[in-house]
Protein backbone atom coordinates (compact mmCIF):
# COMPACT_ATOMS: atom_id res chain seq x y z
CA UNK A 1 0.00 0.00 0.00
CA UNK A 2 1.55 3.38 -1.09
CA UNK A 3 1.85 5.83 1.53
CA UNK A 4 -0.23 9.42 2.11
CA UNK A 5 2.55 12.17 1.70
CA UNK A 6 1.15 15.39 3.83
CA UNK A 7 1.28 18.51 2.02
CA UNK A 8 2.20 21.49 4.70
CA UNK A 9 1.70 25.30 4.24
CA UNK A 10 2.99 27.90 5.84
CA UNK A 11 1.27 31.06 6.74
CA UNK A 12 3.44 33.00 4.26
CA UNK A 13 2.62 30.56 1.99
CA UNK A 14 -1.24 30.75 2.30
CA UNK A 15 -0.73 34.96 2.18
CA UNK A 16 0.65 34.72 -0.54
CA UNK A 17 -1.12 32.19 -2.45
CA UNK A 18 -4.57 32.95 -1.59
CA UNK A 19 -6.33 35.79 -3.71
CA UNK A 20 -8.67 38.95 -1.99
CA UNK A 21 -10.50 39.05 -5.26
CA UNK A 22 -11.09 36.95 -8.74
CA UNK A 23 -13.27 36.04 -11.29
CA UNK A 24 -15.44 32.74 -10.37
CA UNK A 25 -15.80 30.25 -12.64
CA UNK A 26 -18.76 28.70 -13.99
CA UNK A 27 -18.66 25.83 -11.66
CA UNK A 28 -17.80 28.17 -8.64
CA UNK A 29 -20.88 30.31 -9.44
CA UNK A 30 -23.24 27.39 -10.37
CA UNK A 31 -22.42 26.39 -6.67
CA UNK A 32 -23.53 29.91 -4.80
CA UNK A 33 -26.27 30.11 -7.21
CA UNK A 34 -27.21 26.50 -5.67
CA UNK A 35 -26.32 27.84 -2.34
CA UNK A 36 -28.61 30.78 -2.26
CA UNK A 37 -31.76 28.65 -3.82
CA UNK A 38 -31.20 26.21 -0.76
CA UNK A 39 -31.36 29.42 1.68
CA UNK A 40 -32.66 32.47 -0.27
CA UNK A 41 -32.61 34.47 2.66
CA UNK A 42 -29.20 33.96 4.21
CA UNK A 43 -27.15 36.71 4.23
CA UNK A 44 -23.57 34.82 3.58
CA UNK A 45 -25.47 33.14 0.62
CA UNK A 46 -26.88 36.18 -1.04
CA UNK A 47 -23.38 38.39 -0.15
CA UNK A 48 -21.14 35.78 -1.61
CA UNK A 49 -23.29 34.91 -5.04
CA UNK A 50 -23.45 39.43 -5.14
CA UNK A 51 -19.52 39.53 -4.75
CA UNK A 52 -19.29 36.79 -7.82
CA UNK A 53 -21.81 38.62 -9.82
CA UNK A 54 -19.87 41.98 -9.68
CA UNK A 55 -16.61 40.42 -10.40
CA UNK A 56 -18.56 39.10 -13.92
CA UNK A 57 -19.72 42.57 -14.54
CA UNK A 58 -23.63 41.02 -14.23
CA UNK A 59 -24.50 44.43 -11.91
CA UNK A 60 -28.24 44.01 -11.74
CA UNK A 61 -28.15 40.63 -10.35
CA UNK A 62 -25.49 41.45 -7.98
CA UNK A 63 -27.25 44.75 -6.74
CA UNK A 64 -30.30 42.21 -6.05
CA UNK A 65 -28.46 39.76 -4.40
CA UNK A 66 -26.19 42.71 -2.25
CA UNK A 67 -29.73 44.13 -1.51
CA UNK A 68 -31.03 41.14 -0.21
CA UNK A 69 -28.15 40.60 1.63
CA UNK A 70 -27.97 43.94 3.13
CA UNK A 71 -32.14 43.73 3.88
CA UNK A 72 -31.00 40.54 6.35
CA UNK A 73 -28.03 42.51 7.84
CA UNK A 74 -27.16 46.11 7.05
CA UNK A 75 -24.67 46.23 9.20
CA UNK A 76 -22.05 43.60 7.34
CA UNK A 77 -19.22 45.86 5.56
CA UNK A 78 -18.60 43.02 2.98
CA UNK A 79 -22.14 43.29 1.57
CA UNK A 80 -22.28 47.10 1.65
CA UNK A 81 -18.31 47.64 0.03
CA UNK A 82 -19.50 45.35 -2.74
CA UNK A 83 -23.34 47.36 -2.77
CA UNK A 84 -21.00 51.18 -3.18
CA UNK A 85 -18.71 49.28 -5.65
CA UNK A 86 -21.65 47.74 -8.28
CA UNK A 87 -23.79 50.91 -7.84
CA UNK A 88 -20.79 53.27 -8.70
CA UNK A 89 -20.57 50.78 -12.17
CA UNK A 90 -24.04 51.59 -12.73
CA UNK A 91 -23.09 55.44 -12.39
CA UNK A 92 -25.79 55.51 -9.43
CA UNK A 93 -23.76 57.65 -7.04
CA UNK A 94 -26.52 58.43 -4.39
CA UNK A 95 -26.40 54.93 -3.46
CA UNK A 96 -22.79 54.67 -3.82
CA UNK A 97 -22.34 57.24 -1.23
CA UNK A 98 -24.71 55.80 1.33
CA UNK A 99 -23.77 52.48 0.87
CA UNK A 100 -19.37 53.38 1.49
CA UNK A 101 -20.81 55.50 4.17
CA UNK A 102 -22.20 52.59 5.73
CA UNK A 103 -18.95 50.77 5.38
CA UNK A 104 -17.27 53.73 7.12
CA UNK A 105 -19.34 52.63 10.09
CA UNK A 106 -19.67 48.91 10.02
CA UNK A 107 -16.52 47.83 7.99
CA UNK A 108 -13.78 45.96 9.56
CA UNK A 109 -10.58 46.66 7.85
CA UNK A 110 -8.81 49.90 8.66
CA UNK A 111 -7.27 50.56 5.63
CA UNK A 112 -10.38 50.28 3.41
CA UNK A 113 -12.19 52.61 5.65
CA UNK A 114 -9.55 55.20 4.87
CA UNK A 115 -9.70 54.46 1.20
CA UNK A 116 -13.60 55.30 1.25
CA UNK A 117 -13.34 57.95 2.95
CA UNK A 118 -11.32 59.42 0.11
CA UNK A 119 -13.55 58.17 -2.23
CA UNK A 120 -16.57 59.98 -0.58
CA UNK A 121 -14.77 63.13 -0.85
CA UNK A 122 -14.43 62.78 -4.83
CA UNK A 123 -17.73 61.53 -5.54
CA UNK A 124 -19.18 64.98 -4.83
CA UNK A 125 -17.95 66.45 -7.63
CA UNK A 126 -18.89 63.47 -9.70
CA UNK A 127 -22.93 63.73 -7.91
CA UNK A 128 -22.74 67.51 -8.82
CA UNK A 129 -21.59 67.11 -12.54
CA UNK A 130 -24.38 64.04 -12.78
CA UNK A 131 -27.39 66.04 -10.85
CA UNK A 132 -26.45 68.88 -13.20
CA UNK A 133 -26.78 66.84 -16.38
CA UNK A 134 -29.89 65.73 -14.93
CA UNK A 135 -31.07 68.57 -14.14
CA UNK A 136 -30.75 69.80 -17.58
CA UNK A 137 -32.41 67.08 -18.89
CA UNK A 138 -35.42 67.32 -16.87
CA UNK A 139 -35.71 71.47 -17.59
CA UNK A 140 -39.11 71.17 -18.60
CA UNK A 141 -40.48 69.81 -15.77
CA UNK A 142 -38.23 71.28 -13.03
CA UNK A 143 -38.43 75.05 -14.37
CA UNK A 144 -42.43 74.60 -14.89
CA UNK A 145 -42.45 74.84 -10.74
CA UNK A 146 -42.03 78.39 -9.61
CA UNK A 147 -39.24 79.04 -7.34
CA UNK A 148 -39.76 79.99 -3.25
CA UNK A 149 -38.84 83.26 -2.54
CA UNK A 150 -37.03 82.64 -0.14
CA UNK A 151 -34.84 80.22 -1.49
CA UNK A 152 -32.27 82.03 -3.32
CA UNK A 153 -29.09 80.98 -5.80
CA UNK A 154 -26.05 83.23 -6.03
CA UNK A 155 -24.46 82.51 -9.39
CA UNK A 156 -20.57 83.26 -9.92
CA UNK A 157 -19.93 86.90 -10.87
CA UNK A 158 -18.82 87.77 -14.01
CA UNK A 159 -15.27 89.78 -14.48
CA UNK A 160 -14.47 92.59 -16.88
CA UNK A 161 -11.13 94.43 -16.68
CA UNK A 162 -7.43 94.26 -17.61
CA UNK A 163 -5.78 92.68 -14.53
CA UNK A 164 -6.93 88.89 -15.48
CA UNK A 165 -5.58 87.51 -12.30
CA UNK A 166 -8.42 88.88 -10.67
CA UNK A 167 -11.12 86.88 -12.35
CA UNK A 168 -10.88 84.18 -10.06
CA UNK A 169 -12.89 86.81 -7.91
CA UNK A 170 -16.29 86.09 -9.50
CA UNK A 171 -15.74 82.80 -7.36
CA UNK A 172 -14.32 83.82 -4.66
CA UNK A 173 -16.86 86.59 -3.75
CA UNK A 174 -19.83 84.42 -4.96
CA UNK A 175 -18.77 81.55 -2.12
CA UNK A 176 -18.74 84.76 0.44
CA UNK A 177 -22.13 86.05 -0.32
CA UNK A 178 -23.52 82.45 -0.52
CA UNK A 179 -22.03 81.82 2.71
CA UNK A 180 -23.19 85.25 4.46
CA UNK A 181 -26.94 85.13 3.02
CA UNK A 182 -26.72 81.38 4.45
CA UNK A 183 -26.35 83.11 7.98
CA UNK A 184 -30.20 83.98 8.08
CA UNK A 185 -32.71 81.17 8.73
CA UNK A 186 -34.79 82.93 6.62
CA UNK A 187 -33.33 82.25 3.65
CA UNK A 188 -32.53 78.92 1.86
CA UNK A 189 -29.33 79.47 -0.19
CA UNK A 190 -28.13 76.72 -2.76
CA UNK A 191 -24.47 75.78 -2.76
CA UNK A 192 -22.65 77.82 -4.80
CA UNK A 193 -20.78 73.98 -6.54
CA UNK A 194 -24.04 73.32 -7.34
CA UNK A 195 -25.26 76.07 -8.93
CA UNK A 196 -21.64 76.13 -10.67
CA UNK A 197 -21.99 72.82 -11.95
CA UNK A 198 -25.64 73.41 -13.25
CA UNK A 199 -24.18 76.62 -15.20
CA UNK A 200 -20.93 75.34 -16.54
CA UNK A 201 -23.28 72.07 -17.80
CA UNK A 202 -26.02 74.96 -19.58
CA UNK A 203 -23.29 76.27 -20.95
CA UNK A 204 -21.49 72.69 -22.73
CA UNK A 205 -24.84 72.35 -24.26
CA UNK A 206 -25.83 75.94 -25.21
CA UNK A 207 -22.61 77.52 -26.71
CA UNK A 208 -22.71 81.22 -27.51
CA UNK A 209 -25.72 81.98 -24.99
CA UNK A 210 -25.44 85.00 -23.27
CA UNK A 211 -24.48 84.56 -19.43
CA UNK A 212 -28.22 86.58 -18.90
CA UNK A 213 -30.13 83.44 -20.34
CA UNK A 214 -27.56 81.29 -18.57
CA UNK A 215 -28.47 82.58 -15.13
CA UNK A 216 -32.69 82.58 -15.61
CA UNK A 217 -32.22 78.95 -16.78
CA UNK A 218 -30.06 77.77 -14.23
CA UNK A 219 -32.26 79.85 -11.17
CA UNK A 220 -35.79 77.83 -12.29
CA UNK A 221 -33.97 74.36 -13.10
CA UNK A 222 -32.86 74.92 -9.27
CA UNK A 223 -36.39 76.29 -8.35
CA UNK A 224 -35.22 79.02 -6.66
CA UNK A 225 -37.34 82.33 -6.52
CA UNK A 226 -34.99 84.56 -6.50
CA UNK A 227 -31.20 84.75 -7.95
CA UNK A 228 -28.53 86.73 -7.44
CA UNK A 229 -26.51 87.43 -10.05
CA UNK A 230 -23.45 90.36 -11.92
CA UNK A 231 -20.21 91.11 -12.67
CA UNK A 232 -17.47 93.01 -10.94
CA UNK A 233 -15.94 95.42 -13.00
CA UNK A 234 -12.13 96.39 -12.75
CA UNK A 235 -10.63 100.02 -13.46
CA UNK A 236 -7.20 100.68 -12.05
CA UNK A 237 -6.80 99.87 -8.42
CA UNK A 238 -10.87 100.09 -8.34
CA UNK A 239 -13.36 97.00 -8.15
CA UNK A 240 -17.47 98.12 -8.81
CA UNK A 241 -19.78 94.87 -8.45
CA UNK A 242 -23.61 95.37 -9.13
CA UNK A 243 -25.63 92.33 -8.11
CA UNK A 244 -28.88 92.35 -9.35
CA UNK A 245 -31.64 90.20 -8.28
CA UNK A 246 -34.06 88.57 -10.38
CA UNK A 247 -37.45 87.04 -9.65
CA UNK A 248 -37.13 83.86 -11.38
CA UNK A 249 -40.94 83.33 -11.86
CA UNK A 250 -41.27 86.68 -14.50
CA UNK A 251 -37.53 87.51 -14.95
CA UNK A 252 -38.29 90.94 -13.10
CA UNK A 253 -35.21 92.70 -11.34
CA UNK A 254 -36.24 93.15 -7.54
CA UNK A 255 -33.06 94.66 -6.22
CA UNK A 256 -29.85 96.07 -7.44
CA UNK A 257 -27.32 96.09 -4.97
CA UNK A 258 -24.02 97.65 -5.77
CA UNK A 259 -20.81 99.24 -4.49
CA UNK A 260 -17.66 100.24 -5.52
CA UNK A 261 -14.35 100.27 -3.39
CA UNK A 262 -10.46 100.24 -3.87
CA UNK A 263 -8.85 96.83 -4.37
CA UNK A 264 -7.93 96.19 -0.67
CA UNK A 265 -11.01 96.83 0.92
CA UNK A 266 -12.72 93.86 -1.33
CA UNK A 267 -14.11 92.23 1.48
CA UNK A 268 -15.90 95.56 2.64
CA UNK A 269 -17.66 95.59 -0.67
CA UNK A 270 -18.53 92.34 -0.26
CA UNK A 271 -20.41 93.11 3.03
CA UNK A 272 -22.01 95.72 1.91
CA UNK A 273 -23.77 94.17 -0.85
CA UNK A 274 -24.30 90.95 0.90
CA UNK A 275 -26.28 93.61 3.56
CA UNK A 276 -28.18 95.30 0.13
CA UNK A 277 -29.33 92.12 -0.39
CA UNK A 278 -30.95 90.61 2.78
CA UNK A 279 -32.86 94.80 2.65
CA UNK A 280 -33.90 93.84 -0.49
CA UNK A 281 -35.20 90.16 0.04
CA UNK A 282 -36.77 92.08 3.37
CA UNK A 283 -34.78 89.88 5.78
CA UNK A 284 -34.25 91.77 9.20
CA UNK A 285 -31.22 90.39 10.61
CA UNK A 286 -30.50 90.09 14.65
CA UNK A 287 -27.50 91.14 16.10
CA UNK A 288 -26.01 88.10 16.43
CA UNK A 289 -26.78 87.30 12.83
CA UNK A 290 -24.99 90.49 11.87
CA UNK A 291 -21.96 90.41 13.80
CA UNK A 292 -21.62 86.97 12.31
CA UNK A 293 -21.61 88.10 8.68
CA UNK A 294 -19.32 90.99 9.58
CA UNK A 295 -16.64 88.39 10.31
CA UNK A 296 -13.56 88.81 7.61
CA UNK A 297 -12.46 85.28 6.02
CA UNK A 298 -9.15 86.75 5.66
CA UNK A 299 -7.13 90.17 5.96
CA UNK A 300 -4.93 89.34 2.91
CA UNK A 301 -6.28 89.60 -0.68
CA UNK A 302 -3.31 87.43 -1.76
CA UNK A 303 -4.25 84.78 0.43
CA UNK A 304 -8.09 85.04 -0.62
CA UNK A 305 -7.16 85.38 -4.39
CA UNK A 306 -5.47 81.86 -4.09
CA UNK A 307 -8.41 80.87 -2.76
CA UNK A 308 -10.77 81.96 -5.36
CA UNK A 309 -8.55 79.97 -7.86
CA UNK A 310 -8.25 77.05 -5.83
CA UNK A 311 -12.49 77.05 -6.04
CA UNK A 312 -12.06 77.28 -9.40
CA UNK A 313 -9.75 74.06 -9.89
CA UNK A 314 -12.12 72.76 -7.52
CA UNK A 315 -15.22 73.21 -9.94
CA UNK A 316 -13.25 71.78 -12.27
CA UNK A 317 -12.17 68.58 -10.33
CA UNK A 318 -8.37 69.38 -10.45
CA UNK A 319 -7.93 68.53 -6.72
CA UNK A 320 -4.50 68.21 -6.90
CA UNK A 321 -4.50 71.43 -8.50
CA UNK A 322 -6.95 72.67 -5.98
CA UNK A 323 -5.02 71.68 -2.94
CA UNK A 324 -2.01 73.61 -4.05
CA UNK A 325 -3.41 76.84 -3.98
CA UNK A 326 -5.44 76.14 -0.72
CA UNK A 327 -2.59 75.20 0.43
CA UNK A 328 -0.89 78.35 -0.88
CA UNK A 329 -3.10 80.34 0.46
CA UNK A 330 -3.00 78.77 4.08
CA UNK A 331 1.01 79.47 4.30
CA UNK A 332 -0.01 83.31 3.43
CA UNK A 333 -2.76 83.22 6.53
CA UNK A 334 -2.58 80.21 8.30
CA UNK A 335 -5.68 81.54 10.39
CA UNK A 336 -7.77 81.34 6.79
CA UNK A 337 -10.09 78.74 7.85
CA UNK A 338 -12.05 78.32 4.75
CA UNK A 339 -9.15 77.76 2.54
CA UNK A 340 -8.05 74.69 5.47
CA UNK A 341 -11.58 73.03 5.32
CA UNK A 342 -11.04 73.42 1.62
CA UNK A 343 -7.70 71.66 1.43
CA UNK A 344 -8.60 69.16 3.39
CA UNK A 345 -11.53 68.30 0.72
CA UNK A 346 -9.63 68.92 -2.23
CA UNK A 347 -6.47 66.33 -0.81
CA UNK A 348 -8.77 63.91 0.01
CA UNK A 349 -10.55 64.18 -3.18
CA UNK A 350 -7.58 63.50 -5.18
CA UNK A 351 -6.37 60.92 -3.45
CA UNK A 352 -10.27 59.41 -4.00
CA UNK A 353 -10.15 59.75 -7.48
CA UNK A 354 -7.06 57.16 -7.34
CA UNK A 355 -9.41 54.76 -5.51
CA UNK A 356 -10.66 51.96 -7.78
CA UNK A 357 -11.76 48.12 -6.85
CA UNK A 358 -7.87 47.00 -7.51
CA UNK A 359 -6.85 49.39 -4.58
CA UNK A 360 -9.63 48.27 -2.89
CA UNK A 361 -8.77 44.38 -3.18
CA UNK A 362 -5.32 45.40 -2.21
CA UNK A 363 -6.81 47.43 1.17
CA UNK A 364 -8.47 44.14 2.09
CA UNK A 365 -5.33 41.53 1.78
CA UNK A 366 -4.71 39.93 4.84
CA UNK A 367 -8.09 40.64 6.23
CA UNK A 368 -11.21 38.66 6.95
CA UNK A 369 -13.58 40.48 4.67
CA UNK A 370 -10.44 40.02 2.19
CA UNK A 371 -10.94 36.25 2.64
CA UNK A 372 -14.93 36.60 2.56
CA UNK A 373 -14.20 37.90 -0.92
CA UNK A 374 -11.74 35.23 -1.85
CA UNK A 375 -14.24 32.78 -0.94
CA UNK A 376 -16.76 33.85 -3.29
CA UNK A 377 -14.11 33.58 -5.70
CA UNK A 378 -13.47 29.81 -5.75
CA UNK A 379 -17.41 29.40 -5.42
CA UNK A 380 -17.53 29.48 -1.52
CA UNK A 381 -19.88 30.60 0.82
CA UNK A 382 -18.46 32.14 4.21
CA UNK A 383 -21.06 32.48 7.01
CA UNK A 384 -19.54 34.40 9.13
CA UNK A 385 -16.25 36.94 9.13
CA UNK A 386 -13.43 34.87 10.71
CA UNK A 387 -9.87 36.11 11.23
CA UNK A 388 -7.49 36.49 8.04
CA UNK A 389 -6.01 33.40 9.47
CA UNK A 390 -8.77 30.94 10.01
CA UNK A 391 -10.88 31.92 7.01
CA UNK A 392 -8.04 31.60 4.49
CA UNK A 393 -6.42 28.75 5.65
CA UNK A 394 -10.31 26.80 5.74
CA UNK A 395 -10.20 28.59 2.09
CA UNK A 396 -7.21 26.91 1.18
CA UNK A 397 -8.20 23.54 2.49
CA UNK A 398 -11.53 23.74 1.20
CA UNK A 399 -10.34 23.97 -2.37
CA UNK A 400 -7.35 21.71 -2.22
CA UNK A 401 -9.05 18.72 -0.09
CA UNK A 402 -13.00 18.78 0.57
CA UNK A 403 -14.57 17.01 3.54
CA UNK A 404 -17.96 16.26 4.61
CA UNK A 405 -18.04 18.63 7.45
CA UNK A 406 -17.17 21.29 4.91
CA UNK A 407 -18.95 20.47 1.66
CA UNK A 408 -22.91 19.74 1.46
CA UNK A 409 -23.44 17.68 -1.95
CA UNK A 410 -25.88 19.21 -3.91
CA UNK A 411 -27.56 16.67 -5.50
CA UNK A 412 -26.70 16.94 -9.00
CA UNK A 413 -23.42 14.93 -10.24
CA UNK A 414 -20.42 16.07 -8.52
CA UNK A 415 -21.05 19.56 -8.07
CA UNK A 416 -20.50 20.64 -4.42
CA UNK A 417 -21.73 23.74 -2.42
CA UNK A 418 -18.51 24.77 0.35
CA UNK A 419 -19.26 26.44 3.56
CA UNK A 420 -17.17 27.88 5.64
CA UNK A 421 -17.59 29.13 9.30
CA UNK A 422 -15.42 30.08 12.06
CA UNK A 423 -15.90 32.53 15.50
CA UNK A 424 -15.19 35.85 15.15
CA UNK A 425 -11.93 36.68 17.12
CA UNK A 426 -11.22 38.50 20.16
CA UNK A 427 -8.94 40.90 19.56
CA UNK A 428 -10.11 41.70 16.67
CA UNK A 429 -13.31 42.51 18.08
CA UNK A 430 -11.55 44.69 20.69
CA UNK A 431 -9.91 46.43 17.98
CA UNK A 432 -12.60 46.81 15.09
CA UNK A 433 -10.14 45.30 12.83
CA UNK A 434 -9.37 42.08 11.00
CA UNK A 435 -6.18 42.48 10.25
CA UNK A 436 -3.12 40.36 11.48
CA UNK A 437 -0.12 42.13 12.29
CA UNK A 438 3.18 40.83 14.50
CA UNK A 439 1.80 37.43 14.70
CA UNK A 440 3.24 34.09 13.01
CA UNK A 441 1.98 30.71 12.86
CA UNK A 442 2.19 27.02 10.84
CA UNK A 443 -1.15 26.41 9.21
CA UNK A 444 -0.65 22.28 8.31
CA UNK A 445 -3.01 21.03 5.53
CA UNK A 446 -3.60 17.43 4.86
CA UNK A 447 -3.93 16.55 1.46
CA UNK A 448 -4.49 12.52 1.03
CA UNK A 449 -3.10 11.34 -2.21
CA UNK A 450 -5.67 8.89 -3.66
CA UNK A 451 -4.54 5.63 -5.13
CA UNK A 452 -3.30 5.63 -8.59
Amino acid sequence: MRSRPLLFLTLAALLGGCATAGTVGPDGLARLEHARTENPQSAAANRALGIAYYQLHRYPEAREALQRAAAVDPKDGTTQLFLGMTAEAQNDLVAARAAYSSYVEYGRTARVRRLLQDRLAALNQKELVLAAKQAVANERQLASVPGTPNVVAVLPLSFTGSDTTLRPLGRGLAELLTTDLAQSPKLTVVERARVQALVDEIKLQQSGATDQSTNVRAGRILEAGRLVAGGITQTGQDLRVDAPIVNTANDQVVGSPSDSRALDEVFTLEKNLAFEIFNSLGVTLTTAERNQIEQRPTKSLAAFLAYSRGLSFQDEGRFDDATRLFDQALRIDPGFSAARQSAQQSSAAAQGQNVTPATVEVGLRGSGEGAIVAGASQGVVVTAPPTALTNMAATTAQGLNPSGAQVATTGGGNSTTGIITANNNGGAQATGTDNITNKTATVQIVVHIPHL
